[in-house]
């Protein structure tokens, strides 16, 4: 009897954080982010959060759109402040990203596993952002101040030397 490795079950697709759609831009009435979405099998809509870090991804390497076009069989257009809060979003996300690059991890191991550390904070920011971006973008100075209520309930006496240096680090990463 022969033996199968590997999954058992077929996983549905899903869009990994650092996944970007099919794009392009134009430029018919200001520049316009049009992604295609007729080859997803997720919602096409911002409110979507998969949607949204799809599109976070592609907004991070381009040009700030003044519009925001989603293709499938019917078109949704989106202008205005739900552009300027993604226009936001991705800025942090690229901030975030480079934060995380330019961060050392810490050799001690205690520090590794310890909530406020620098990296930890970094990527707690970054998760928080991945998971409701609009949330992130209205109210960014709460998000932080949570992170950091979080990291000092289980930090040592270090904690807010690193949390201070993560903060900083991310916005370092802005440019």
């Amino acid at each position: 009897m022969k033996r199968v490795s590997g999954p058992t079950k077929k996983l549905a697709p899903t869009i990994a954080p650092d996944t970007s759609c099919p794009h392009s831009y134009s430029d018919d009435e200001g520049i316009q982010l049009e992604i295609e979405c007729s080859e997803c099998a997720g919602a096409h809509d911002l409110e979507n959060s998969k949607c949204f870090r799809g599109i976070l991804n592609v907004m991070i390497a381009g040009a700030e759109p003044e519009a925001i076009i989603l293709k499938r069989f019917i078109h949704k257009r989106y202008r205005g402040e739900v552009v300027r809060q993604a226009a936001f979003a991705a800025s942090e996300l690229a901030a975030l990203n480079r934060a995380m690059v330019a961060t050392e991890p810490p050799s001690d191991k205690r520090c590794r596993t310890c909530t406020a550390s620098t990296e930890r904070i970094v990527l707690a920011m970054k998760q928080r952002l991945l998971e409701n971006p609009f949330e992130y973008a209205s109210s960014r100075t709460t998000v932080v101040k949570d992170i950091e209520c979080a990291a000092f309930a289980h930090a040592c006496e270090n904690a807010r030397t690193c949390i201070d240096r993560g903060l900083r680090m991310s916005m370092l990463g802005r440019g």
